[in-house]
């Protein structure tokens, strides 16, 4: 993943130089949105140390935010860097040896990608960006007939995939709808039993983008 991340800055200063030295289209822009997550998460049914252990995920969709910027170095390529909070209420639902648990999780992370555009219209154009994404997931209170303990935390850095489209209102404004891909959010034993799999996130956006 580093060598991906190297490829995405090379491209960045690569292309600063060029738009310098060419006067070609160079453009920045911010962005809000507003959307739709979705984590994924192995079921588990297993016995450990001798103790029936089941779990499965009972909320796997929630509100999403995020906030982005970038720098198209001409109309078609550009480099975006993000924040997106996939939200705290995906809820576990387990038992341990026949006592019901629960928990909540929370996933969140931050990206830098480039990207490809291609305009249909004036106004109307189409993107895809692909990068390198830090996804940090953390455990709430965890939950056994009663009794709470505080959850833990993982981070995994994984690939970013996203696709688009946008409709440009004026010069500077436009609105966005847009998929993202965060591939796994966590390691690939996440319940600890060796080899019961990872979490993985996506999330629907739409968002307000601000070109200046």
């Amino acid at each position: 993943m580093k060598s991906l991340k190297k490829l995405v800055l090379r491209a960045l200063f690569l292309g600063v130089g060029w738009s310098l030295a060419s006067g070609a289209y160079a453009q920045f822009y911010v962005g809000l949105g507003v959307g739709q997550a979705h984590a994924s998460v192995p079921s588990l049914n297993a016995t450990v140390d001798g103790i029936p252990v089941t779990a499965s995920l009972s909320k796997d969709n929630d509100t999403s935010y995020k906030i982005y910027g970038g720098y198209q170095f001409t109309k078609n390529w550009g480099v975006e860097a993000g924040y997106n909070d996939l939200g705290n209420s995906y809820n576990v639902d387990f038992t341990i040896g026949g006592l019901p648990g629960n928990g909540s999780v929370k996933v969140q992370n931050w990206y830098i990608a480039g990207t490809g555009t291609l305009p249909l219209t004036d106004q109307f154009s189409i993107f895809g960006k692909l990068g390198a994404v830090a996804n940090h997931s953390s455990l709430g209170n965890v939950c056994v007939s009663g009794v709470c303990v505080p959850g833990g935390s993982d981070n995994h850095t994984d690939v970013l995939l996203g696709a688009g489209v946008q409709f440009a209102f004026t010069r500077n404004w436009a609105a966005v709808l847009e998929y993202e891909d965060y591939g796994k959010v966590s390691s690939d034993d996440i319940w600890g039993t060796g080899g019961s799999g990872s979490a993985k996130a996506n999330s629907w956006y739409v968002s307000a983008k601000y070109s200046f």
